[in-house]
């Protein structure tokens, strides 16, 4: 790899990671993240590009452009490496470049290298078991800078109720009952999704009694679960950019406020609310103001 300074940079990248015992507590792990690298001028490509490794198989996605001699260049670094023990066994592609508007649905992925395996497979993140999919899917069912929130889960939820919005497959769900949790609530728009979420919670072994499985809008089932009195010692949000349902649309952009008015009357007085917003156009500031301002139009 000394020829070769993309596939060097993804090596750095894994010792890096590698030194800081990152491995070892995990069969999954963000191997490379551009914008959070420290990358030069000439590394301007990979700027625009993400590795995550689940075992011993790679998903790369890309939301920007990358030339065909880049593109192999990332393979080989991705090829070389032995994560845990075993050589990289396949890598698939997610190519978000073509998508401008936070409205458009990515492609499903596409395999560049290998044989990903062709249905779900678990892996072990600090001993608890999520499923991933690296075929005919758009996500691999895990969002890995969410981990540290998975961990905390795993720690603090003892006889809690929680709440899980938008809760795609589940990790937060599962993270939360292995923390004790008493009660996981988890509601999610995708009917696919949400089977995902039942997959996992059985897969950990927990059982149908603490959870309850909700389909359908948050916008929607927020007042409905007010009206029943229901209350929770933590509530999880962490909604898409955009998304559009029979009732209307939801954007981050311009709904920020109204969702936090219709979660924070669920939260018991000393409740935590963790809240997050995957849109990189909305600036720190004006999130903290959405939130603040629902705070006090509630009276939280």
């Amino acid at each position: 790899m000394r020829n070769d300074p993309i596939a060097s940079i993804i090596h750095r990248a894994f010792a890096w990671r590698k030194s800081l015992g990152l491995f070892d507590q995990t069969e999954a792990i963000r191997l490379f993240y551009g914008p959070g690298e420290a990358l030069t001028e000439l590394e301007a490509p990979l700027r625009a590009l993400a590795i995550d490794l689940f075992q011993e198989h790679a998903w790369i996605t890309q939301w920007g452009p990358l030339s065909e001699a880049q593109l192999k260049s990332i393979l080989q670094g991705i090829r070389l490496l032995s994560p845990w023990g075993t050589p990289i066994q396949s890598v698939v592609r997610m190519d978000r470049t073509l998508l401008p508007t936070q409205e458009q649905t990515p492609p499903n992925v596409t395999t560049v290298w290998g044989n990903p395996p062709a249905n779900k497979f678990s892996v072990q993140e600090n001993g608890i078991p999520y499923l991933i999919q690296l075929k005919d899917t758009k996500h691999p069912g895990l969002f890995l800078d969410h981990a540290p929130l998975r961990q905390w889960l795993a720690r603090t939820q003892s006889q809690k109720k929680v709440l899980n919005l938008f809760a795609y497959t589940g990790s937060l769900s599962v993270a939360a009952a292995k923390g004790g949790a008493t009660q996981v609530t988890t509601l999610d728009l995708s009917k696919s999704t949400l089977a995902w979420a039942k997959e996992n919670w059985i897969n950990a072994g927990l059982p149908e009694s603490r959870s309850d499985f909700i389909f359908g809008d948050a916008l929607e089932w927020l007042p409905r679960l007010r009206k029943k009195g229901a209350l929770f010692e933590t509530i999880l949000c962490d909604p898409p950019s955009f998304s559009r349902s029979k009732a209307g649309s939801f954007s981050t952009q311009k709904d920020t406020q109204r969702l936090h008015e219709l979660i924070l009357p669920l939260m018991n007085p000393m409740g935590t609310l963790v809240t997050s917003i995957n849109s990189e156009n909305i600036p720190e500031a004006q999130f903290l103001k959405d939130i603040h301002l629902a705070a006090q139009k509630t009276g939280k």
